[in-house]
């Protein structure tokens, strides 16, 4: 999840329908919204709910702002049902709507930073994919091979491929170009159903940041058996991306004749 990226609509609408209750709350603190039970929360907590859905229409901006508001949303939410189930008064300056005010501002301070690592990560720490599409042309799917040291082609449009394993800062800006491949193997079983699969060591040859590849061939070894191949493009450090750029195949590796 990440800035108008996925998540980026429902991070929007907490926001707006946070905002939404701290008003409620600072209605009913100020005496202009009468709650003293649950029937009376019925109309503004549908009216919040409405607003919070229009929150949809400003994603790009409102998403910024979502690990400040969460805290408020709770807060928020949590002391107008406590106060309308049991009768509290909401009015300032009374203990609940002080308390509810302290640990919205606490809880905003302390969890702003957190909530926006966990909810709403930098391009740093979670590198969005943008057109990328990464295919296996050889072994084509269910194409049968020798067992053995088979040679795989594996093809990168809309990025390119560069030799993996670099720091973040000596790539390009475009977390699509110069990618590191990964891949994993598993053997599928006569069911249809797959083995645990196990990574490929592969090392990219030829490819630099600077005159990246969008083909390259590697060399995988297999037993004879059906397998599945999976290969990921992430960026150049080994990031993965979001959302990821993956691919599948299947191929059938056939014993060496004689053997």
């Amino acid at each position: 999840m990440a800035h108008a990226g996925p998540g980026s609509a429902w991070q929007a609408m907490v926001v707006v329908f946070g905002i939404a209750l701290a008003a409620v709350l600072l209605g009913a603190g100020l005496g202009w919204i009468r709650i003293t039970a649950i029937r009376d929360l019925l109309a503004p907590l549908a009216a919040a709910v409405i607003l919070g859905g229009l929150g949809v229409l400003g994603q790009s901006v409102f998403a910024d702002w979502v690990s400040w508001a969460l805290p408020l949303a709770v807060v928020s939410l949590v002391t107008l049902l406590v106060g309308a189930g049991t009768g509290l008064d909401l009015r300032l300056p009374a203990p609940l709507p002080m308390g509810a005010l302290a640990l919205a501002g606490v809880g905003m301070w302390t969890l702003s930073t957190p909530l926006a690592v966990a909810l709403h990560p930098t391009a740093e720490i979670l590198p969005l994919s943008d057109d990328a599409a990464v295919t296996i042309s050889s072994p084509a799917d269910d194409e049968e091979v020798t067992a053995g040291v088979v040679e795989v082609t594996v093809e990168v449009t809309g990025g390119s491929i560069g030799p993996g394993g670099l720091p973040a800062s000596t790539l390009p800006t475009d977390p699509e170009e110069a990618g590191a491949l990964t891949a994993t193997l598993a053997r599928v079983r006569d069911d249809g159903s797959t083995e645990p699969p196990r990574e490929v060591g592969w090392e990219v040859a030829g490819c630099s940041v600077s005159a990246p590849c969008r083909t390259v061939e590697v060399p995988v070894t297999v037993e004879p058996g059906t397998w599945e191949l999976t290969v990921d493009l992430n960026r150049g450090d080994g990031t993965a991306l979001a959302p990821p750029v993956r691919t599948h195949g299947r191929f059938r590796a056939l014993p060496v004749e004689g053997n």
